[in-house]
C-alpha cells in the first residue's frame, strides 16, 4: 500500500507541472467551457490507456529482467524526475499571462478537444518516458500483469481527475495565475519535491 501510496504522489507531482496536456485543457476550456476541457482531459487519459496496454503486454518484464538494465533504468527515471523539478524551479519566475477577457471566447466542438488531448500526450516524450522509466520503478520480478494494469489505473485515473477539475477551476483563478508570486511559490514547492523524490528513487533498492 505504501508502495502505492508513492507512486500516486509521484504521478500526481509530475501531472501537475505545466505542460502539452495542462495547455491543451485551458485552451479548450477558455475557448469553450468545462465539458470541453473535460473532453480534452478524456483524451489524454485514452492515450495513456494505449500506453499502459503496452506496458501490460510485456515490455516492463523484458525491462527489469536485467539487474543492470534495473538500474539504467532506475537511473533514468531519477535524472528525469529531477530534470523536471529543476526545470520547473527555472520557470517559477515566468508567469502565464492568461487572459481574462470574457469576449475572445469562440465555440469549439467537444470531439476536436478531445482529439486535441489525445493527440497531445500520444505525441508527447513525457508520456512515454513515464512507462519505460517511471512505472518500472514500482514493478518486481514477481509482480504480475495485474499489478501493472492496477498501477496505471491508478495513474490514469489522477490524469482524468486532475484535469477534470482543472476544467472547473480555470474560470475562477485566472487572476492568480496571472499572480508572479502565487506561481512562484507554487513552482518552488512542487520543484523541491521532485528532487526529492528523484533522490529517493536513486536510493530505491530492488
Amino acid at each position: 500500500m505504501d508502495n502505492w501510496l508513492s507512486f500516486v504522489v509521484i504521478a500526481l507531482m509530475i501531472i501537475i507541472i505545466p505542460g502539452p496536456d495542462f495547455f491543451i485543457v485551458l485552451n479548450n476550456t477558455l475557448k469553450g467551457n468545462a465539458k470541453n476541457g473535460i473532453m480534452a482531459g478524456l483524451g489524454i487519459s485514452s492515450a495513456h490507456v494505449f500506453y499502459s496496454a503496452l506496458a501490460a503486454f510485456g515490455l516492463i518484464f523484458i525491462l527489469t529482467t536485467s539487474y543492470y538494465v534495473f538500474s539504467a533504468i532506475k537511473i533514468l527515471g531519477s535524472v528525469y524526475i529531477a530534470y523536471l523539478g529543476v526545470k520547473t524551479i527555472l520557470n517559477a519566475k515566468k508567469t502565464f499571462n492568461i487572459t481574462t477577457e470574457p469576449t475572445i471566447q469562440s465555440n469549439i466542438s467537444l470531439t476536436s478537444s478531445y482529439k486535441q488531448g489525445f493527440l497531445s500526450t500520444m505525441f508527447n516524450p513525457k508520456a512515454i518516458l513515464f512507462y519505460v522509466s517511471i512505472l518500472p520503478q514500482f514493478i518486481t520480478k514477481q509482480d504480475g500483469s495485474m499489478t501493472i494494469i492496477i498501477l496505471s489505473s491508478l495513474f490514469i485515473i489522477t490524469v482524468f481527475v486532475w484535469f477534470f477539475i482543472c476544467s472547473f477551476l480555470f474560470n475562477y483563478i485566472r487572476q492568480l495565475f496571472n499572480n508572479h508570486k502565487f506561481k512562484s511559490i507554487l513552482d518552488y514547492a512542487i520543484g523541491t519535491v521532485l528532487i526529492g523524490l528523484a533522490i529517493s528513487i536513486f536510493r530505491l533498492e530492488k
